[in-house]
């Protein structure tokens, strides 16, 4: 049974934010390819919600590649059926958590 799937308000201003990049860089069919590309991975995730490698920072945390050039980072919620979206970004850009050293 595929999961539901829910946006965080940081997810959905990641996934606008790389929208308006592709606007100002890309055409029209990047954009396309894009969001076709992110939907079939979400379905996909649905399906299979431990698809991406758990972190070491929480239980139940997973972060990876949507594409090589997007950062997926969600959490499953078991007891409510949930997979919650809690950022997406360019992989370019600095990561959520550093590394102590």
């Amino acid at each position: 049974m595929a999961l539901e799937i829910v946006w965080t308000k940081r997810a959905q201003q990641g996934f606008d934010n790389i929208i308006q990049y592709l606007l100002t860089h890309f055409t029209e069919k990047e954009i396309r390819e894009f969001v076709r590309q992110s939907n079939e991975f979400f379905q996909l995730l649905a399906k299979y919600p431990e698809l991406l490698e758990e972190t070491k920072h929480q239980k139940n945390l997973r972060r990876g590649p949507i594409n090589k050039h997007t950062i997926l980072t969600y959490r499953i919620k078991p007891r409510k059926n949930q997979i919650e979206l809690i950022n997406i970004r360019s992989s370019k850009q600095k990561p959520l958590y550093q590394k102590k050293r």
